[in-house]
C-alpha cells in the first residue's frame, strides 16, 4: 500500500465519519470499484495525462452522477485531477480496513472444498468471534483444489486446517 492511497483514503474516511456516512461513502466506492473491475480502460482513461483533465473529470460524472454518493464522487474526481486514478484501488483496501477497524470487524476468508451449512457458518463465526474478540463476517469460497477440511484467512493469520496441510504435517514427523 503506497502512502498516497492511504494519504487519500484516511481524508475520504474522515470526511465520512464526520458526515456520519461511513457505509453509504464505502457502498459508493464498491459502486466504483465493480465499474473500475469490469472495465479496466475506464481507469486507464481516467489515468492518461494527454486527455484534459475536465474531460476526464466530466467522464466520472456521467458515469457515476446520482448512481453514487456525491462526496465520493468529488474523491474520485480529486484523483483524476491530481494523476492519481491508478491509486483507487489501494484507496478502496484502505478506506475498508479503516471501515472494519472502526466497526471493530474483520473479514475471515474461509476456502473450502464444499459449500458449508448457515449452521457451520454460524459456528465458526462463533468461534472467530470469540479467538479475535472482534465481530467476524465470513467471505466463503468453494476451492476444487481442496481434498477437504478448511484455510481461514483471518487479519493476515492463515489458520490451515486442510488435509493437504495435515498430510503434509504427518509426512514432515515421519521423516524426521
Amino acid at each position: 500500500m503506497t502512502a498516497t492511497g492511504n494519504n487519500y483514503a484516511e481524508a475520504l474516511f474522515m470526511l465520512a465519519r464526520e458526515e456520519n456516512s461511513v457505509d453509504e461513502f464505502y457502498n459508493s466506492l464498491k459502486t466504483a470499484k465493480e465499474v473500475f473491475e469490469e472495465n479496466p480502460e475506464y481507469l486507464q482513461f481516467l489515468s492518461t495525462p494527454s486527455i484534459p483533465k475536465s474531460e476526464r473529470t466530466s467522464a466520472l460524472e456521467s458515469a457515476f452522477l446520482d448512481k453514487i454518493n456525491n462526496q465520493v464522487l468529488s474523491f474520485l474526481q480529486l484523483l483524476c485531477e491530481h494523476g492519481r486514478s491508478e491509486s483507487f484501488f489501494e484507496c478502496f483496501l484502505e478506506y475498508e480496513s479503516l471501515r472494519q477497524w472502526a466497526s471493530n470487524t474483520v473479514v475471515a476468508v474461509v476456502k473450502t472444498a464444499v459449500e458449508l451449512s448457515d449452521a457451520q457458518k454460524q459456528g465458526l463465526i462463533k468461534n472467530l468471534e470469540k479467538r479475535t474478540g472482534k465481530r467476524v463476517t465470513l467471505e466463503c469460497v468453494v476451492d476444487g483444489t481442496l481434498l477437504g477440511g478448511i484455510t481461514v484467512e483471518l487479519d493476515g493469520e492463515m489458520l490451515d486446517g486442510s488435509v493437504k496441510n495435515n498430510l503434509k504435517r504427518v509426512r514432515e514427523v515421519i521423516s524426521e
